[in-house]
């Protein structure tokens, strides 16, 4: 009789334990915590994971059809609201290089949620004018500048994309475009922040809004058509689809923007697509607005990382270079170094001849602060970089903040068009990451950025990753292996090391293996 009641108890006592657990809330990851804690109480709950739909393989190779030339105006280009940098970030400067770690961190996954912000904004939407089939740009509006009110506070829905190494801030109803990049290893926002969004006198449609980030500039060159406006967007699991179908031509521009819980990098998925029963020309690009300094506008520090022996100039106003169609060296050109910002006395936008490599980016030595963007180059071949040189800020901000622009694009220029068939489209992926304390780079790829600087009969070396590894590096120079290392490298662990040889020749390359797998090569093996 005690056995049998021991047992009714011990029944009991699991269905109570059953039932607590049944009704206790799920404990959320560490990366949901920190996020829920670090933003307003405008949060909302996640979001169903949706995973993105399967992006088709490219069109067949597009054809060109030159357009008409543009003038020699600058582009200015805006941006968001100003944030205090939580830290300045102290470069690694030991020549010795980390030692191995035995195990890597945990890798969590991508948080995605929805919060309202706030922006200075000006008052433009009430200065829209309609505009006719007489007119060049309809069926989209001018601006009456005597109508636009000054800058007051306005919310704006935006999606945030977090890891452990970067933040996004996606803002639909602004273009769709990436308001924010922020490198979480430096605490350093990337993208210039504008006190306003202002609307300016640049770009086709004869009114440009200046809202900065990285825009997406679509069918035509310059700005694009279609900036200012609300674009449709999904959240996915990893990030957020945004897109838009263009007024004149019916082609639809989508672009999925995403994280992984391992890597430093977002990736950009760009897809256009023709529905339309005609073949239809166009251009994109993705603009990105930078300043890599700790003072909202670029240093004297700044460094341009542009893999070309020749640029072709856009438009400037310093007459002892080329005019617009006009090429020159890159990057010295009658003894200036262009590589340099402080070089850049007037504005200058210039186009690679056209990308040579599938990588390009820029670092400010002072910040010790960069970034990278990885691309297929034979697909999207437009790189240009701009800057306003000594243009007043107050064309586009309030204060005397300044940026400049690292533009992305399927064709070489402004002055190129591709033609979509019906029912085509055409897709790439591209890969931006940040990079910090390695003083630079002189080459790249989605898994590392490499510094290599050799002197006489040795070399210094510094390499950053995407993502953590247990790695090792390689210096070789003529075929041959001088030095290797083992070692831990992350995108907050950067490896820098000087090595060298005591005899022998040729050229010097670097090698990153991870697991006995070359992952990065710069130089001949």
């Amino acid at each position: 009789m005690k056995r049998r009641a021991y047992r009714l108890f011990q029944i009991a006592c699991c269905a109570l334990l059953w039932l607590a657990a049944a009704c206790s809330p799920v404990v959320p990851t560490d990366e949901a915590t920190a996020v829920s804690q670090a933003v307003s109480a405008t949060l909302t709950a996640y979001p169903v994971p949706t995973h993105p739909p399967a992006t088709d393989l490219p069109s067949p190779a597009p054809t060109v059809k030159p357009s008409v030339a543009p003038t020699a105006t600058p582009m200015p280009q805006p941006t968001i609201q100003p944030t205090t940098y939580s830290h300045t970030p102290t470069p690694t400067h030991s020549p010795t290089p980390i030692p191995l770690e035995p195990t890597l961190p945990p890798v969590s996954g991508p948080a995605v949620w929805e919060q309202d912000i706030t922006l200075n904004t000006y008052g433009w939407q009430e200065a829209l004018v309609a505009t006719g089939p007489e007119d060049p740009i309809y069926p989209y509006p001018r601006l009456n500048f005597d109508g636009v009110t000054g800058p007051a506070p306005r919310a704006y829905r935006a999606v945030f994309i977090q890891n452990s190494y970067v933040q996004l801030v996606v803002v639909p109803e602004l273009g769709g475009r990436i308001l924010r990049w922020t490198d979480r290893t430096t605490g350093r926002q990337l993208f210039y922040a504008n006190p306003v969004v202002k609307p300016t006198h640049w770009g086709y449609r004869g009114w440009w809004l200046a809202t900065g980030g990285m825009e997406w500039a679509f069918p035509e060159e310059e700005h694009g058509l279609n900036e200012y406006r609300p674009w449709q967007y999904e959240l996915l699991w990893n990030g957020v689809r945004v897109w838009d179908t263009e007024d004149r031509t019916g082609m639809t521009i989508e672009v999925t923007i995403s994280l992984d819980g391992a890597h430093s990098y977002f990736t950009l998925v760009p897809r256009i697509t023709n529905p339309t029963g005609e073949a239809q020309s166009y251009q994109f690009w993705a603009n990105a607005m930078l300043t890599l300094s700790d003072y909202n506008a670029p240093s004297p520090d700044l460094t341009f990382i542009l893999p070309d022996d020749a640029v072709t100039v856009h438009s400037t106003a310093d007459g002892s270079l080329p005019g617009p169609g006009g090429q020159m060296t890159w990057p010295v050109h009658n003894g200036r170094d262009l590589s340099r910002y402080s070089e850049w006395h007037k504005y200058l936008g210039v186009f690679a001849h056209p990308a040579q490599a599938g990588f390009v980016g820029a670092y400010d030595l002072g910040s010790d602060q960069g970034i990278v963007r990885v691309f297929p180059h034979t697909t999207a071949t437009g790189v240009k970089i701009f800057c306003m040189g000594d243009l007043p800020s107050s064309l586009w901000t309030d204060d005397s903040s300044r940026y400049f622009e690292l533009w992305s694009g399927v064709t070489p220029t402004f002055w190129d068009y591709w033609t979509l068939q019906p029912g085509a489209s055409v897709a790439w992926t591209e890969r931006w990451y940040p990079v910090s304390g390695i003083g630079g780079y002189n080459w790249a790829n989605e898994e590392a950025a490499i510094r290599l600087v050799p002197s006489g009969d040795s070399a210094k070396v510094a390499v950053v990753t995407s993502r953590a590894l247990n790695g090792t590096v390689v210096l070789r120079r003529g075929g041959e292996e001088v030095q290797r290392w083992d070692a831990f490298i992350a995108p907050a662990q950067p490896f820098l090391a000087t090595g060298g040889a005591a005899s022998g020749g040729g050229d010097w390359g670097v090698q990153v293996l991870d697991g006995g797998t070359v992952v990065a090569q710069m130089g001949n093996p």
